[in-house]
């Protein structure tokens, strides 16, 4: 396993880097060596305690400078590899963030190790992937390098490849495995279904690696109706940390019915703090006396990448509301002993999204609307919410539109009390069903995307209140 940077050594640097101090650019490659040695002559021991936690807001505002600042100096646009956020509301151009590529390249083998020796994938395994490609969403060439890190071969399905291309392709080569984002996982595996048995049974899938968004039990439950005897595995990472963990099928499987997801991470490569959720909203709410949680306590998930040197990613709040765990027995059996005592467990609840929305007067809060659509007997598969003005006879009142995409499996509940049952949990009303539209899709193509990552966006607000 190849080991990430220095802590200390990347301190020094984020001390020197305008994303922590008043520095105006960011150092260039060649500046590096010089600044470490000084730092080390000095003899200056770094706290991470003593830098504050990073905020997105400024974080941002940092790099929207530093992106479009074409001075020789600028240490941020020289030598990078450039992620973009797959998020967000589908608007306007995505925030970029830059990182050293050869550290890009570096961090991708590490992760791909970690695949290896979780034993997700290796050598021999073909794997098919579905991260999309265009605009300029990065997930395509950042999956594919890193799962050929981990000794697998890929094959990359393009946008344009249709389904029934992709079904011949995993047939051709004789492809074991498929990865891509939870939907585009979904979307195959929805079209697999309806394939006549003899088809079916020419397909040799026995790995699904999903990322990107979380699984729901009513997904992973039609997953299995599938391929009843497949091994679900997933990798999490942004545009600001890159992929930093995995879930091997062990505890993919374990956690299939809880409101959580556990990942394996090296703390090797990243150190992580979890703070209560009372520092949320300004910097000031988080002094030096604010320590981070024991082990095992929800909170807000901090990172500090050991693999980010030149634009360091230092105690980050990322989004994702977390707890830490120690490694399982169950896995730390099947790795080496050096390997065993740096993995732990991070365990992850989701984004941050102790926000609401309001129609018609009431409130509507984002857990409980995401606890309800993960609702088993449902069978959801994905859901949009829309607040938008009413297309109607230039009617000033604002329409609550949901789309709804579910399966069909035994178990489920019919479309009539699906709808009854929606109704409910929106509080419709005669005198506002008519400011209600509730959709019933037959594919994912009737909902809006990202322009990035080309996701589901689930709650779209078109209103502008």
């Amino acid at each position: 396993m190849m080991n990430g940077f220095n802590l200390n050594d990347v301190l020094a640097v984020a001390s020197a880097h305008p994303f922590y101090s008043a520095t105006q650019y960011p150092p260039r490659k060649e500046d590096l060596p010089i600044l470490l040695a000084k730092h080390r002559e000095s003899g200056e021991d770094l706290k991470l305690s003593s830098f504050p936690l990073t905020w997105k807001e400024s974080l941002y505002k940092e790099i929207a400078r530093l992106t479009t600042d074409r001075n020789p100096q600028n240490g941020y646009r020289r030598e990078t590899y450039i992620s973009t956020t797959g998020g967000g509301s589908g608007k306007g151009l995505p925030m970029v963030f830059a990182t050293d590529s050869q550290e890009t390249r570096r961090q991708r083998a590490a992760i791909g190790s970690l695949l290896r020796h979780c034993g997700i994938t290796g050598p021999g395994d073909w794997i098919m992937t579905m991260h999309v490609s265009g605009h300029l969403y990065r997930a395509l060439d950042l999956m594919a390098e890193t799962l050929e890190g981990s000794g697998a071969a890929v094959l990359c399905a393009g946008s344009q490849m249709e389904q029934d291309q992709m079904i011949e392709t995993l047939i051709e080569y004789r492809v074991n495995a498929i990865a891509g984002d939870a939907g585009q996982i979904m979307q195959i595996s929805r079209y697999i279904s309806t394939l006549p048995e003899d088809k079916r049974k020419q397909l040799l899938i026995n790995k699904v690696l999903y990322t990107s968004e979380p699984m729901t039990p009513a997904q992973r439950s039609f997953l299995g109706s599938v391929f009843p005897d497949v091994a679900l595995s997933s990798v999490i990472g942004s545009a600001e940390a890159g992929p930093w963990a995995v879930s091997p099928p062990k505890m993919t499987e374990a956690t299939k019915t809880e409101q959580f997801a556990d990942f394996v991470y090296d703390q090797r490569l990243m150190h992580l703090e979890i703070f209560p959720f009372t520092i949320e909203g300004s910097p000031s709410t988080c002094t030096s006396d604010t320590l981070p949680l024991p082990d095992g306590e929800k909170g807000l998930l901090v990172q500090t990448s050991l693999q980010r040197m030149r634009h360091p990613l230092i105690r980050y709040v990322c989004g994702d509301v977390g707890s830490l765990h120690p490694l399982p027995e169950s896995i730390k059996a099947e790795l080496s002993l050096e390997d065993a005592r740096h993995y732990k467990v991070a365990r992850i609840y989701g984004r941050d999204r102790r926000v609401s929305f309001d129609w018609y007067g009431e409130y509507f809060e984002f857990p409980a609307i995401q606890e309800a659509m993960r609702t088993e007997a449902w069978g959801i598969l994905q859901y949009q919410i829309i607040r938008r003005y009413d297309e109607k006879d230039n009617n000033p009142g604002i329409v609550l539109e949901v789309r709804v995409l579910r399966h069909n499996e035994s178990g489920t509940i019919s479309k009539e009390e699906l709808t009854r049952e929606l109704r409910k949990l929106f509080w419709v009303f005669e005198n506002n069903e008519e400011l209600f539209d509730l959709r019933y899709l037959s594919d994912y193509l009737g909902f809006v995307r990202s322009t990035t990552g080309r996701k589901v966006i689930n709650f779209i607000n078109k209103v502008l209140d």
